[in-house]
């Protein structure tokens, strides 16, 4: 599957019948004027629900690296008819964003984990922006095979991104249910 493919899988009307982002934002307590950090966003599957969430008086970061992808997002932004001033797009590595420092409620990070080169740069990078007692969301496919998604051998146990995660810096609060196929992980930084 090319780019551009993958970009209009990842917004498919089917994937919000086994993953639905207003229920996943609904167990991350997002609420009206946060600060919302979507790393590698994709074509914004998230990122439209969570812009409605915050309000006007929010903010939602979006960084991808894929030009393409970005350029999805605008696309959804704009036939959404959400207001994308709330929106801060940034087209840069997920390990290296111009997010400002110690500015983000919540950080949220969906099927990303697994294909990280560096975990240990990536979360030095999701602490940095993060403010003191962030929520850190972790969504990534379960280590299932359900003929779909990435390959079984890429894919991530649970207990091994926690694992990650905690050689990272970050301690497990609770687990969300982000649907049949993936896993859900809320983390701080203590």
């Amino acid at each position: 599957m090319n780019e551009d493919e993958f970009a209009k899988s990842l917004l498919a009307h089917e994937r919000r019948e086994w993953q639905n982002p207003e229920k996943i934002i609904a167990q991350i307590d997002v609420k009206k004027g946060m600060v919302i950090a979507d790393l590698a966003c994709g074509p914004g599957f998230f990122v439209v629900p969570l812009a409605r969430a915050v309000g006007e008086s929010g903010r939602v970061y979006a960084v991808d690296s894929s030009e393409l992808m970005l350029g999805y997002l605008r696309s959804n932004l704009e036939r959404s008819g959400t207001q994308s001033q709330n929106v801060t797009i940034y087209k840069s590595d997920v390990s290296q964003t111009n997010i400002p420092s110690a500015s983000c409620d919540i950080v949220l990070f969906a099927n990303i984990l697994h294909d990280l080169d560096y975990p240990s740069e990536f979360l030095t990078e999701v602490k940095r922006i993060s403010k003191l007692n962030a929520l850190i969301v972790d969504i990534d496919w379960k280590d299932i095979d359900n003929g779909f998604g990435p390959p079984l051998d890429i894919r991530m146990s649970e207990t091994k991104a926690q694992g990650i995660l905690k050689k990272g810096g970050l301690v497990l609060v609770r687990s969300i249910d982000p649907g049949p196929y993936h896993y859900g992980l809320v983390l701080k930084v203590p």
